[in-house]
């Protein structure tokens, strides 16, 4: 039995007699199919053969109707362009493209060089890490519609990237922390360097003195990037609230004033202490960003839908969702999610509602079933009829429910009840009074390191953590908590209760008995990272107290105290799957 032929462009087996080929370099290859032959020979025909020679992946398999240039046109009309930027002065336009398709630096290349070979185009670049192309051309000279199409031909699916405005927004965060981190990241390293100088080649007392300026300016650096904590410390003070951001902002404050005491008088140990706090703070809100920010993008619905057109449906026109309306027939690929709530009315193939109800096993539909916005089509083409709009599909409900509930009240109140002002004063006049009970330079190390150490590293970690953990387990399995203190009340309820503000989306009744296990384990995990949390705090506070432990220290200990945290969150909570019979 002999192995059939790897298509050249997709490497899919090619059927036995298949007539479809391309050549080059000469060569014959043969291709599976007319879509692959015709993306295949427009990169042959366009001098960007070299794609074959660089990629590491083979690309996507196109649709046979991926290169219908008429499928975009809509993108064309004014008044569905608010996705496009013009820019006065040049009279430019440019947007961001969603593409999907890459794989590798080859298809960045293919794609950056197909698009800059076309009349009118002033530049495009491809960003792989989030699979996005920033392109802009001359509206006079070239259509929106025409891009599309281009990228079509290649291989690769192309929308406008089109963020909700929280999204935006976090993204926007995300990024202004990755910058911050950067610039502590870089400053710690700095730091680390000048330490070292001395003991490779110490320098003579100018020597030193520069290595103390450029010190103090890292530190400096370091406070400047730790700029959101004071504002957020100064706002608690002003609501005359002892926050959490409260004790850090003092630790850091006095840090790097004793930084600039000690350098006058001497060598300063101050600045590393300062810039490893800072990174690991901004480390910390940089992944809970970008949890947050992937997340929503998981629970984001579809922005585009293929709505059919004409006496026979058989015109094909991409839109927004916004503009579907009740009564409009969509057609649904698979591989897509549905875009809005319908009822099917020509084809099967199965549904994915997991991200819905949690059921992990597919459901078969045909024509007169329901089916519902969100849910991802796996097997074959749908015609569906839409029901409702998509700002009233069930998920889109769903959603705004949630968002608005989390907004009411957020992980750091649930856990403000455990984390009682008095602690943090308590901190406070604690180091106060043990600064003044020692003298120099205990005087300055001890309270500055009770501070670093009781800094609420593993403390702000040790409910919100583990409530989240389980916010996504039992979101696996079609529990959606409304209000993030639910979980813990819920941990309370008999099995055959629940509380109003827990939804149960599953149709299977033991979906309930699974959310009372899981609410008991995390409420199990809230009481053990609480123990850990204060424990290490006190330990070390303990030792910064006693004057043995320095502020670098205090800073290493409070992270290694967190990680221990994140350490028992994973084990309790992280798992794919939790032993509901071992209560």
């Amino acid at each position: 039995m002999t192995t059939p032929a790897a298509c050249y462009h997709c490497k899919s087996a090619v059927p036995a007699g298949a007539p479809w080929q391309i050549t080059l370099d000469s060569v014959s290859y043969p291709v599976c199919c007319p879509g692959c032959e015709a993306v295949a020979n427009a990169i042959v025909q366009g001098g960007l053969e070299h794609y074959y020679r660089q990629r590491t992946e083979p690309p996507e398999k196109p649709a046979t109707q991926a290169v219908k240039r008429n499928l975009w046109t809509h993108f064309d009309l004014p008044e569905y362009q608010h996705w496009v930027s013009l820019e006065p002065a040049t009279g430019k336009a440019s947007a961001t493209l969603a593409v999907e398709g890459i794989t590798c630096n080859a298809c960045a290349w293919l794609i950056e060089h197909r698009l800059n070979a076309l009349p009118g185009i002033a530049a495009s670049a491809v960003d792989l890490a989030h699979h996005r192309l920033v392109v802009s051309w001359h509206p006079e000279t070239l259509q929106p519609s025409t891009l599309m199409g281009e990228l079509a031909a290649i291989g690769y699916s192309a929308l406008p990237y089109m963020p909700v405005p929280a999204q935006a927004r976090l993204e926007a965060c995300m990024r202004q922390t990755a910058r911050r981190l950067t610039v502590a990241t870089a400053s710690l390293a700095g730091i680390a360097a000048l330490a070292l100088y001395p003991l490779l080649d110490g320098p003579g007392s100018g020597g030193s003195t520069l290595l103390a300026g450029l010190t103090l300016a890292l530190a400096s650096a370091s406070m400047l990037a730790a700029a959101p904590f004071f504002f957020q410390a100064l706002g608690d003070l002003k609501r005359r609230q002892l926050g959490l951001m409260v004790p850090v902002s003092l630790a850091l404050t006095s840090a790097y004033l004793a930084e600039g005491y000690v350098i006058l008088h001497g060598s300063g140990h101050y600045a590393g202490a300062i810039a490893l706090l800072v990174a690991l703070l901004l480390l910390g809100r940089y992944v809970a960003l970008r949890n947050t920010v992937n997340a929503a993008g998981q629970r984001a619905l579809p922005a585009f839908a293929t709505r059919l057109e004409g006496a026979d449906e058989a015109r094909e026109r991409l839109i927004p969702v916004a503009a579907l309306l009740v009564g409009d027939c969509i057609k649904v690929a698979p591989g897509q999610r549905l875009p809005a709530d319908g009822t099917i009315i020509r084809g099967e193939s199965s549904l994915d509602t997991s991200r819905l109800t949690g059921e992990p096993l597919p459901a078969a539909c045909r024509a007169g079933d329901e089916a519902l916005c969100g849910a991802l089509n796996l097997e074959n083409p749908l015609v569906i009829k839409v029901s409702r709009a998509a700002d009233q599909a069930r998920a889109a409900c769903i959603n705004r429910h949630l968002q608005a509930n989390w907004r009411a009240r957020h992980l750091g109140a649930t856990s403000a009840p455990y984390m009682h002002a008095w602690v943090l004063g308590l901190l406070i006049s604690t180091a106060v009074i043990a600064g003044l009970s020692w003298d120099a330079p205990q005087a300055i190390d001890a309270p500055v390191a009770m501070l670093m150490a009781g800094s609420p590293f593993a403390l702000a970690l040790a409910t919100p953590l583990a409530l989240v953990a389980g916010f996504k387990q039992l979101g696996r399995r079609g529990v959606w908590v409304t209000r993030p203190h639910a979980l813990l009340t819920l941990a309370r309820a008999a099995p055959i209760t629940a509380p109003p503000d827990v939804s149960l989306l599953s149709p299977r009744a033991g979906r309930l008995d699974e959310a009372v296990a899981m609410a008991r384990f995390t409420q199990r995990c809230v009481q053990q990272n609480r123990y850990i949390a204060l424990g290490m705090t006190l330990v070390l506070v303990l030792l910064a107290a006693l004057g043995q432990l320095s502020p670098l220290g205090a800073v290493m200990g409070s992270a290694v105290s967190a990680l221990m945290v994140i350490a028992n969150t994973q084990r309790r909570l992280g798992r794919p799957t939790f032993p509901t019979g071992s209560l």
